[in-house]
């Protein structure tokens, strides 16, 4: 079959300079929706919130009742600082492209897209396969709403899914296998105000918030046979005066991250931490709760009919077996598998600087993406047949 190449790259650069940070994606989203008409398919473009569009497309190009599904994320990080070259223009250098998103993941998404193309155009497949389908989803860089509203529409009847999200399948990147999950705490530490002069007289929430802090590394944390521990980092601690006066401060709020395996659970994560203050004998009082975003840890299932048909497909474009690992991190892959109980895989493009200055994909790594999610769409439904 016939793969666009520069076709491709010409979309990869296009897309880059398209400002789509979190959470302005309805540019980025009409750029594919018109990429999708001019295959002779009309999109259906789903409205998250206000300005914010998922897009998807889908067609059946054969007898098989099965859906498999190629998606990634429309949405960015904000500008880092210190960039080299202009972050929304598509720098071609050294065998590098560089640009915010070129790597996680406007190329990841761009080469889904063009899977979905090629086996589209390529019609003597057409009696081998069941439906494919594309998506390109908003605010994966934020709260997962568009994975979540994914799940509220008939994309949620796919059997497979592959997010091409960055992870190439080397030693030194190798696929997810499983991720971990996230809790995000917030602790809030109610004291008592009082004269800075006196501190006696009151109860210095900051400085209550701090003696938990300290405390961290006490923190259970579960072992789990393959992923080891997750683990946790302090991202916002807010208390004291607004306007300079000299008081004790009676308020302070800490925002805590954490990173799950496993055997451990939202509602265990709370018991945890509830449990570490109490060993702590604080004066102030302390509420815990549990804030959006979070998600379940998870697992692929290693004979996984999608696995097995990405194996072969992998291997056949590198010559190699893809590596895989049990990683700390979060991707819609986790809405995917624990919200929507949807096998779901992930691999894209290679590269650096996800979330920093001079981001960039390695262009020879686009079209052997393409190519291997062309492949496992293929076997995918070649071994549906032979079930």
């Amino acid at each position: 079959m016939s793969l666009d190449t520069a076709y491709l790259l010409t979309l990869v650069k296009q897309t880059i300079e398209i400002d789509s940070i979190t959470p302005h994606e309805e540019t980025l989203a009409a750029f594919f929706a018109d990429e999708i008409r001019k295959l002779g398919i009309d999109p259906q473009w789903h409205e998250v919130a206000p300005g914010r569009p998922n897009v998807y497309s889908k067609a059946r190009l054969g007898p098989a009742d099965d859906m498999l599904l190629l998606t990634g994320h429309l949405d960015t990080v904000d500008i880092a600082e210190n960039w080299e070259t202009p972050p929304l223009k598509a720098v071609e250098k050294d065998g590098k492209l560089f640009g915010l998103g070129s790597y996680d993941m406007k190329s990841g998404l761009v080469c889904a897209f063009m899977a979905f193309k090629t086996l589209l155009e390529d019609k003597s497949l057409h009696s081998k396969l069941g439906t494919i389908a594309f998506a390109a989803t908003v605010d994966e860089e934020g709260y997962g709403l568009g994975a979540k509203a994914l799940l509220e529409t008939e994309y949620k009847d796919s059997t497979g899914i592959i997010v091409t999200e960055p992870f190439w399948g080397s030693a030194e990147r190798p696929l997810p296998i499983g991720l971990t999950g996230k809790v995000l705490y917030k602790l809030s530490f109610q004291g008592k105000m009082s004269h800075g002069f006196y501190p006696e007289r009151g109860v210095n929430a900051v400085e209550e918030a701090g003696k938990l802090l300290a405390a961290l590394e006490s923190l259970n944390l579960y072992n789990h046979a393959l992923y080891g521990k997750g683990n946790y980092s302090t991202l916002k601690i807010e208390g004291g005066y607004k306007e300079y006066a000299v008081v004790v401060p009676e308020r302070c709020d800490v925002i805590i991250s954490r990173l799950t395996v496993p055997g451990e659970s939202k509602e265990t994560a709370l018991e945890d931490m509830q449990t570490l203050l109490k060993t702590l004998d604080l004066k102030a009082e302390v509420r815990v709760e549990i804030l959006e975003p979070f998600y379940d840890p998870y697992l692929l299932e290693n004979e996984s009919r999608l696995k097995t048909s990405f194996d072969r497909a992998y291997k056949q474009s590198t010559g190699q077996d893809p590596h895989y690992a049990f990683l700390k991190g979060i991707t819609d892959a986790n809405i995917y598998v624990t919200e929507g109980g949807i096998p779901s895989l992930t691999f894209g493009p290679k590269g650096n600087g996800a979330h920093e200055c001079n981001e960039y994909v390695e262009l020879d790594s686009l079209v052997p993406v393409a190519q291997v999610l062309i492949d496992a769409c293929i076997h995918y439904f070649d071994q549906s047949a032979a079930d």
